[in-house]
């Protein structure tokens, strides 16, 4: 029988009595000791923490870790000069990258807000404009990209860039990278169906964007707009969406064409908006495999550039001596300089004298046998 088994499985548990939950701090299910009527939980390493321990304040709810906050900023591209955005700081107190969530024309739905809450607890500071609350920005803007998908399948922009989505956009850009603790060169952009359209479009002609991530996008026209696309691009897809299907063939024409760096993840069985909690088409398993992925490469694409690893020094030690009188080789000097003058100049042998008083080693006289000197003549 484990741990688990002897604690309460009620939803609220009572001070100091052990459930299995989430645990507040480190957001892990396991076993939780309940520390107060607001049913706040502490597993039992954090619960065993010094600081809690001698601390004599009361438990409370842990620190969030993002705020939000909605804010008007300044965008002359539109009648009144503010454009309404939502904003979601961390709490954390790091430097940080950014993000941009281009939500579609018709408002911040569940999906585009799901989509900044990830990236906020990703610990990015990320900005979403409210395009249904923004002036000049209407139903008949929607309907105008609608009829022109359905006729193209795709969505128009103007060579002139003067559409006022992209300039809120683009005003979007200049504030969220003006924020305190934002690295400015880190930046990212998400959009999702005609918001990824928009992301795309805007991201192609912005050299300050990093990385593009895109939930079934459409395609956008004229696609020469992806010329000048340097970013790395991630879009998620469905097999069972057939609106989009044939933005992703054209997506991936236009990737080869003008060799942007370009990948695409196809869930099977998902339709068109499988993200959204409030549509009929939304599918956890597929959902979550698409937020990983998402996630996974704007994290890729907005994580600080790695240091250098450093170089050992170069230190010059000196040896002590009897090291030193270890590591030196000895050299061997010969015993004497005869011995010496042996080895470079080596002498012949002795030659023992024979009874005819020749040496042996000489030529024996006329008649004689070389070698042999009393041998009988032949």
């Amino acid at each position: 029988m484990t741990d688990e088994d002897l604690l309460l499985e009620r939803p609220v548990g009572e001070f100091g009595s052990g459930v299995v939950g989430i645990c507040d701090v480190c957001h892990q299910r396991q076993a939780v000791i309940v520390l107060g009527k607001e049913r706040f939980k502490l597993c039992v390493l954090d619960f065993l923490n010094k600081s809690w321990v001698k601390s004599e304040a009361k438990p409370e709810a842990p620190t969030a870790p993002f705020v939000s906050s909605r804010e008007y900023l300044p965008c002359r591209a539109v009648p009144g000069g503010e454009v309404p955005v939502v904003v979601l700081s961390p709490t954390r107190v790091v430097k940080r990258a950014s993000a941009l969530v281009v939500p579609e024309v018709y408002g911040l739905t569940t999906q585009v807000l799901e989509a900044g809450v990830r990236l906020a607890h990703e610990g990015f500071e990320v900005v979403m404009p409210d395009f249904a609350k923004t002036p000049g920005i209407n139903l008949g803007t929607y309907l105008w990209l609608r009829g022109y998908r359905m006729l193209y399948d795709s969505v128009p922009v103007s060579r002139t860039r003067r559409e006022r989505y992209l300039r809120v956009l683009d005003s979007c850009r200049e504030y969220v990278q003006s924020r305190n603790l934002v690295d400015p060169s880190r930046f990212g952009v998400l959009g999702v169906s005609y918001g990824g359209a928009l992301a795309l479009a805007y991201a192609a002609q912005t050299p300050e964007v990093n990385v593009v991530g895109l939930a079934y996008p459409f395609m956008i026209r004229p696609a020469s707009w992806l010329r000048q696309m340097k970013a790395p691009v991630l879009a998620v897809y469905g097999s069972s969406d057939t609106l989009v299907a044939p933005s992703l063939l054209l997506l991936r024409e236009a990737a080869a064409r003008y060799g942007f760096p370009f990948d695409s993840l196809v869930l099977a069985g998902a339709r068109h908006h499988f993200l959204n909690r409030d549509s009929k088409a939304y599918r956890v398993a597929e959902a979550e495999l698409a937020w990983t992925r998402l996630m996974a490469h704007m994290r890729a694409g907005l994580e600080p550039p790695k240091p250098a690893p450093p170089k050992p020094p170069h230190v010059t030690t000196s040896l002590p001596p009897e090291v030193s009188a270890l590591a030196t080789p000895k050299v061997v000097a010969p015993p004497s300089a005869a011995a010496s003058a042996a080895t470079k100049a080596p002498s012949s042998p002795p030659v023992a004298p024979t009874s005819s008083g020749s040496p042996a080693g000489n030529p024996s006289p006329p008649g004689g046998t070389r070698g042999f000197p009393n041998a009988p003549k032949a």
